[in-house]
């Protein structure tokens, strides 16, 4: 009996696999969105050398950026002139002198097709953001009145603060700031700020600031600027305080360490990331600005795109469907973007049936000429919408606004459109009329400007100056 024991215990150890460690759960992040959750790029990089090489040469990165950075300022700062400001360079730094005010630069917004400055006036501590601008689109230096729609008239004292508006889409800083924001009594934010409530008591517009001496971020709508992580978008102005990873937890886009106003995903990150609501609400968190807009509600500024894909029919699709966060530019590549067109709309991935669905003369029209035309006014172009919709959009066409078929062929009239699209335009006013002569005269500076520059005209005597600028080498 004994023997046969042993035979079957020498057997059973054989046929046992070697030994491996038993499965570990991570450790359950209770915090990923206070000041001391964050860890920086660098720490990220040491894990991730492949995301981290391609957000080092990104747009992302250099938002921001001290001008002390390599590379950082691409204005002309060599002694330059326009009017009574001048551009300076030394040893002490980049300076504006505008008239008998000197700004010490601290800092740059953005890099390639418009570069903003922030600076503080000597005998000063307040940043501000300086009113010239280097916009390589108009040949430099330029105020702002000439590339910011939102401006009418030159100021040439600046008083808006910095912290107030630029880094909270242009830093990176702790989340817990951008919630006690949204909690505020002006419910700042579009994006997941708005699933959390602040460290405050009381409703909604009735919130009290908590003070930094009760241990939380004060409900205001300046940032906390000592509290940045980088100047510049980083690895966690998406992906939220990394510590917890770092130390073997698991990363979520998901904030942890508030209380959740609505039902909130519980969800581990390979769900989270595929999850659209998730992965847009983090976009939303700077990708909403305020912008003019159409009847139907659609931007005719960048910087909406997720308020304007949030009022889409097309609920699934993601903004990582159509662009990598970590590329160089971010840029959506044209035919990743038809394949998610395609992914639900099967049946047009055929290329002679998507020929068909467009029409005769339309060979090279993609779905994204259609149904997401460039009529956005971005820094230096006109880019696409992403408020994806149809081209037979009754109220835009009654109304002619701006509308894909009529972008190409600004020479025909509503009633041309009307008839191409098997649609009725006989009690539409002016349906007779060529649509970019329309534009051209309508009262939205934006319009007038896409008119201009699709037929090549200058409207150097328009009273706004952005549309002078725009449309200056025509």
């Amino acid at each position: 009996m004994r023997r046969e024991l042993g035979i079957v215990l020498v057997v059973a150890c054989e046929a046992a696999p070697a030994s491996q460690p038993a499965p570990r759960t991570p450790p359950a992040v209770e915090s990923n969105i206070a000041r001391a959750d964050y860890v920086g790029p660098d720490a990220c990089g040491g894990c991730h050398p492949d995301e981290y090489a391609r957000w080092s040469q990104s747009l992302h990165r250099v938002m921001n950026a001290k001008p002390s950075d390599p590379g950082a300022v691409i204005g002309n700062f060599d002694n330059a002139s326009l009017g009574s400001a001048h551009f300076t360079h030394d040893a002490n730094g980049y300076a504006m002198q505008i008239g008998d005010t000197h700004y010490r630069v601290t800092r740059t917004i953005g890099r390639r097709a418009l570069q903003e400055y922030v600076g503080i006036e000597d005998g000063h501590t307040d940043e501000v953001r300086l009113p010239f601008g280097w916009w390589p689109h108009a040949g430099g230096w330029q105020p702002q009145i000439a590339f910011d729609p939102w401006l009418t008239e030159f100021d040439p004292h600046p008083t808006a603060p910095w912290a107030e508006r630029c880094p909270w889409c242009h830093s990176t800083y702790p989340f817990e700031q951008r919630i006690a924001r949204a909690s505020g009594p002006t419910h700042l934010g579009h994006g997941m700020e708005q699933w959390f409530a602040g460290a405050s008591s009381g409703k909604p517009g009735e919130r009290r600031a908590r003070s930094s001496a009760e241990g939380g971020a004060q409900h205001n709508d300046r940032l906390d600027v000592a509290q940045q992580i980088t100047t510049g978008i980083s690895c966690e102005s998406c992906h939220l305080g990394g510590r917890a990873h770092a130390n073997g937890g698991a990363i979520h886009f998901v904030p942890h360490g508030a209380t959740a106003t609505t039902e909130v995903p519980d969800e581990p990150f390979a769900q989270e990331r595929r999850d659209p609501a998730i992965v847009n609400a983090i976009c939303a968190q700077c990708h909403s600005g305020p912008s003019p807009r159409l009847v139907d509600h659609t931007a005719l500024r960048n910087s909406s795109e997720a308020i304007d894909l949030g009022a889409s029919p097309c609920t699934g699709i993601k903004c990582t469907d159509c662009h990598d966060p970590h590329r160089a530019d971010a840029r959506g590549d044209e035919q990743r973007s038809i394949n998610a067109c395609v992914h639900c709309h099967d049946s047009l991935a055929d290329a002679a049936a998507a020929r068909a669905h467009a029409g005769e003369g339309h060979g090279s029209v993609t779905c994204l000429d259609c149904h997401m035309p460039k009529l956005v006014m971005g820094i230096d172009r006109y880019v696409r919408t992403h408020r994806i919709s149809s081209p037979t959009n009754v109220a835009i066409l009654r109304d002619a606004q701006p509308n894909a078929c009529n972008l190409c062929h600004l020479d025909r009239s509503l009633a041309w459109t009307a008839e191409a699209l098997h649609l009725d335009a006989s009690s539409w006013p002016h349906a007779d009329e060529p649509v970019g002569e329309r534009w051209l005269a309508s009262p939205q500076g934006a319009l007038r400007v896409m008119a201009a520059l699709r037929l090549g005209k200058a409207l150097p005597n328009d009273p706004l100056a952005y549309v002078r600028a725009w449309t200056a080498k025509h």
